[in-house]
């Protein structure tokens, strides 16, 4: 009797020892960045606990098929068995994740199928290029897990015939019954629990993933919403700066901005360095603008659009200035965020800049008050210059100063480059700056 006592304790000590370790997360909403975060996260957990399996519970509609086809093949190459459960829909994105698990299985109810990816801004099927891509993934996902290519390909293309599950211009999308049938489900099972007790697994601990407070951090930055908030507040901020040099709450506010916008794509590795400093050189083409040659506008416009161009790219997996295999989508993403966000700084500066130069923050930078004449205050005496010969103190391209009589002047040319220390002559004034032109007299 002691003996089989002895030997029930060892047995339950090592299967308590040998007990299975499972790794569960869920994969819900739209497929987009904070989807292929939470997959990283996820799968680095995982394999740092040394689990047996992980299990992705999968209930979307779709979303960004360049982020769903990252995640298919990280499912494909992860050296563990990754098991899909679809609790109701696997849609799209959502199918071109679950094709890649080793097993499937679905909840009573539930759906996997149409693959074919759209055209965000015409709602229309996207290039045959794409969509050939996508043949060729679901292809190989499939053979990769020992399913039938020629239904993962009807997924994606309407117009294949295969035997009688394809209706003519309509994709495959299968029900539970119907998966389990053609060789796309292993099981109908209703909870992760459920899925284990198939495999008389009832005692395997399950890990629930949690994510941490970094990732829900970095989730929240990602969104375009959020995004499109720290364009504008980029661009208010650079432009309240520039128009008020040496305040520095706007160009702390934009700095900060840049900061939350740019370190949640580097982390994804869709942002770069070259990408960054892409942004300054814009801000730079405009500190040209007010600052060195105010009034010619093409510094301003070149500026914004190599700012605007940056912050596109910053959510791009692009490499260099090429988009070649970046999704439609992820263009129109991109172009629709940074417009809002530019156009939302447009419309907040006009909307603001009066009542800011106005407001008592800016009461040392800027003149609060005017000076009537009621209130005894007159012109001073304009003094003629026109005519005046003097010699350019300092480059005129076309503004700069100007020594006339052994005093310093502002002044500017009709457009004219004039370099330092070339003799001039004042031909116009406006107001306190002259228009001046070299002097070719001799």
């Amino acid at each position: 009797m002691k003996k089989y006592i002895s030997f029930v304790i060892c047995l339950f000590i090592i299967s308590e020892i040998f007990a299975q370790k499972i790794y569960h997360f869920k994969i819900e909403n739209e497929i987009a960045e904070p989807t292929g975060l939470l997959v990283d996260s996820a799968l680095s957990a995982a394999k740092r606990l040394k689990v047996d399996y992980v299990i992705a519970e999968i209930n979307t509609f779709g979303g960004r098929v360049d982020v769903a086809d990252a995640i298919n093949q990280k499912f494909l190459d992860f050296e563990k068995p990754i098991w899909a459960f679809i609790n109701n829909n696997a849609y799209s994105a959502g199918a071109l994740i679950a094709i890649a698990c080793d097993s499937i299985y679905m909840a009573e109810g539930s759906n996997i199928g149409a693959v074919t990816p759209i055209n965000g801004a015409t709602g229309q099927y996207a290039s045959e290029k794409i969509r050939a891509s996508i043949r060729a993934k679901m292809r190989a996902s499939a053979e990769a897990n020992r399913r039938n290519p020629k239904i993962a390909e009807a997924m994606v293309d309407e117009t294949l015939d295969y035997d009688s599950l394809v209706t003519p211009g309509k994709l495959i999308v299968f029900t539970t019954a119907e998966a389990i049938k053609n060789g796309y489900c292993e099981g109908k099972a209703n909870s992760v629990e459920e899925i284990l007790k198939k495999y008389g697994m009832q005692k395997a601990e399950i890990i629930r993933h949690v994510p941490s407070t970094l990732e829900k951090i970095i989730s929240f930055f990602l969104s375009p919403v959020v995004s499109s908030l720290l364009v504008l507040l980029i661009i208010g901020g650079i432009y309240f700066e520039l128009q008020t040099p040496g305040v520095g709450f706007p160009l702390v506010a934009a700095l900060v901005g840049l900061a939350l916008y740019f370190v949640p794509y580097y982390i994804r590795g869709l942002a770069e360095n070259w990408e960054l400093l892409l942004f300054f050189a814009g801000i730079a083409l405009l500190a040209v603008e007010i600052f060195l040659l105010p009034g010619s506008k093409i510094f301003a416009i070149a500026g914004l659009l190599v700012m605007f161009g940056a912050l596109g790219l910053m959510m791009l997996g692009n490499q260099g200035f090429s988009l070649v295999g970046v999704p439609q989508k992820a263009l129109y993403n991109a172009l629709i965020v940074t417009s809002v966000g530019l156009f939302g700084g447009a419309t907040l500066i006009a909307l603001l800049a009066p009542k800011i130069a106005t407001s008592k923050k800016f009461s040392h930078v800027a003149l609060q008050t005017s000076l009537d004449s009621k209130a005894g205050y007159v012109a001073a005496p304009t003094i003629t210059m026109i005519g005046k010969e003097g010699t350019s103190y300092t480059v005129l391209r076309p503004s700069g100063k100007v020594l006339i009589d052994g005093h310093l002047y502002d002044a500017f040319t009709q457009g004219d480059f004039i370099e330092k220390d070339k003799k001039i002559v004042v031909i116009g004034q406006e107001g306190a700056e002259l228009i001046v032109k070299m002097n070719d007299e001799r």
